[in-house]
């Protein structure tokens, strides 16, 4: 029904504030820009649940991906093992575990869970590259800051 808008909770889609913010970006662009703005730019979107350490996820599991016939590879470690990332063994909380599942056709970036120090943040790193048709190399060979949260993607793709 045309001037009628659903957002936030009420919309059908994921509840999250930043979901809601973006809505709020349709409806100002529909309202008063160009009405070019959609929900369909929405993939690789990440949630967080802030636990001690904070659960993060973005794309696909293995399981979906495997129901997908995708091709992949599943490139996992525990944080505690991870020689290149201190900052977890520094902060005192070396906890959890990183998994990352990659086509192996593309090297493309399907999913990833992170249960670490920092994972709010390092599963914004992961979504923007998937959202930018980057891949798991391009995160593996990145050049990060030490030390930091950042380096699990040197020690596990």
């Amino acid at each position: 029904m045309p001037g009628v808008y659903a957002v936030g909770d009420i919309n059908g889609g994921p509840q999250f504030t930043y979901i809601s913010f973006d809505d709020h970006r349709i409806v100002l662009d529909d309202l008063l820009g160009e009405g070019k703005r959609t929900r369909d730019d929405r993939v690789a979107v990440p949630w967080c649940a802030f636990l001690n350490p904070p659960l993060a996820s973005v794309g696909i599991s293995e399981d979906e991906a495997a129901k997908e016939d995708r091709e992949m590879r599943v490139a996992k470690a525990d944080i505690a093992k991870i020689a290149v990332m201190p900052r977890p063994k520094i902060l005192g909380n070396p906890a959890g575990m990183a998994k990352f599942v990659v086509d192996t056709k593309t090297d493309e970036i399907l999913g990833a869970t992170l249960h670490c120090v920092d994972s709010q943040e390092l599963i914004n790193t992961v979504a923007a590259v998937m959202r930018l048709g980057g891949t798991a190399a391009d995160l593996r060979d990145g050049i990060w800051t030490h030390p930091s949260s950042t380096e699990v993607f040197n020690g596990v793709l």
